[in-house]
């Protein structure tokens, strides 16, 4: 199998870095499912990484209803990161991406670290501040900004050839007078994610999160699958 660099294979910190680096450019969609709210989604996006690491990827999401009965436009986002190897077991990644939709735009820098434990396994971290450029209204009644602080690790491991394995929690933070899901100021979202790479071309994949609880207390899972396919 033709070695890349992880950044080729997820997004920046999400997976180990690979003996050496190349180009590649992809096309990937996936579909989502959450329970609780029975929300369906679809997402169609592309993006590419170059010789340096450094990567943009651009993407639609689409709100599929209930019963799949549409097709609504929900947001696009548009990423960029820049790697910056610090030495052979650490990398700085600075990024950032943007969410826009009916609403407004929600803009969110993002500073991660990585490091390479072993060839197989590597453990990174990424903070990210999500600001809303509109303002919404808070649980005081006045309008103000739902702005949120995200922490992230990643667990990454090869366990194949062509098996990576991924274990992401998220914990946010929201910054003003608003509330989660949840009913709170705090909540977190782990995810287990598994991919496996058929070919030079084609990267299935799956993954399981947990949103925390609804407003009903009800717990909010979420079921993604897709598939990504390089183009070079």
């Amino acid at each position: 199998m033709k070695k890349i660099n992880y950044f080729a294979i997820a997004l920046p910190l999400t997976l180990f870095t690979m003996n050496s680096l190349a180009a590649a450019t992809w096309v990937d969609n996936r579909y989502a499912h959450t329970t609780a709210s029975e929300k369906n989604q679809y997402k169609i996006g592309a993006g590419h990484i170059f010789d340096n690491g450094a990567g943009i990827l651009v993407s639609a999401m689409y709100d599929l209803g209930q019963h799949f009965d549409q097709m609504r436009s929900t947001f696009q986002e548009y990423e960029g990161w820049y790697p910056v190897p610090l030495n052979d077991k650490w990398t700085l990644t600075p990024g950032g991406l943007t969410d826009i939709d009916s609403n407004g735009t929600k803009l969110a820098p993002y500073l991660g670290l990585d490091y390479k434990v072993s060839k197989a396994f590597s453990i990174g971290s990424r903070y990210r501040y999500n600001h809303m450029t509109h303002k919404d209204r808070d649980y005081n009644g006045e309008m103000d900004y739902n702005d949120s602080h995200q922490f992230d690790l990643y667990f990454n491991y090869q366990a194949t050839e062509k098996l990576w394995l991924q274990l992401n929690p998220e914990f946010f933070v929201n910054t003003n007078d608003f509330n989660a899901a949840n009913g709170q100021k705090t909540h977190w979202e782990p995810s287990i994610v598994a991919r496996y790479r058929l070919d030079k071309h084609w990267l299935p994949y799956a993954e399981v999160a947990w949103l925390d609880q609804d407003q009903n207390h009800d717990d909010q899972v979420r079921f993604r699958i897709g598939i990504r396919y390089y183009i070079n």
